[in-house]
């Protein structure tokens, strides 16, 4: 009987050992388990604060750009007109060169020569560089599209419409009139007509007026 009992212990024994290595077993495999999750857990955390730090640093790098954009737009819209002064700030050097020749020499017709060789260069330089062009000559054909026409006369002596004198001139932009020229135009006679007639017409039409 005693040696039944002894068995009936050590199998109990060996049941609980067993079961407390299962136990154990199951508790280191719950322990691997909960260390997997949190080391993904920590790197999903460690991903995420990378990516908003990217994000940040996209957006600051975005805000810089457009900031440096506009201060690149205003400075080009400051300094627009940067080149035609520093051409402008020549001409006056030269202005001021004729002046004090002329002070110094006492001579008029040597100073008169110089301002016209200088308003020369000053609307040769337009033309060239910027495109901006004086029109309207005596003996140009009419064209009522850029030139005003504030004298009108007829004549034989002619056989089409064109300017006699010029008041005031024009000035185009490339393609552009920013100033129509005002002119006398003298036109063709009329069948029929004499420089008398004609001239007796507008002593008319003044009296009219």
């Amino acid at each position: 009987m005693g040696e039944n009992m002894s068995s009936e212990s050590e199998s109990e024994i060996v049941e609980e050992s067993e079961e407390q290595a299962s136990t154990d077993e199951l508790n280191q495999a719950s322990g691997q388990e909960e260390s997997s999750a949190e080391e993904e857990i920590r790197a999903l955390q460690e991903k995420i604060a990378e990516l908003e730090d990217g994000r940040l640093r996209m957006a600051a790098e975005m805000q810089n750009t457009r900031k440096r954009l506009e201060k690149q737009r205003l400075d080009e819209y400051k300094y627009r007109h940067q080149d035609i002064l520093r051409d402008i700030a020549e001409v006056i050097d030269n202005l001021e060169r004729a002046i004090v020749s002329s002070e110094e020499t006492g001579d008029f017709q040597t100073f008169r020569e110089g301002i016209d060789l200088i308003e020369k260069q000053f609307t040769s330089m337009l033309a060239e560089k910027y495109s901006f062009e004086r029109f309207g000559e005596i003996g140009w054909p009419f064209d009522p599209a850029c030139h005003e026409a504030i004298a009108l006369e007829e004549s034989a002596e002619v056989e089409e419409e064109q300017i006699k004198q010029v008041f005031q001139a024009g000035y185009r932009l490339h393609d552009r009139v920013l100033r129509s020229a005002r002119v006398a135009v003298i036109k063709p006679l009329q069948a029929g007509e004499t420089p008398e007639t004609v001239s007796n017409e507008n002593i008319d039409n003044e009296g009219d007026i």
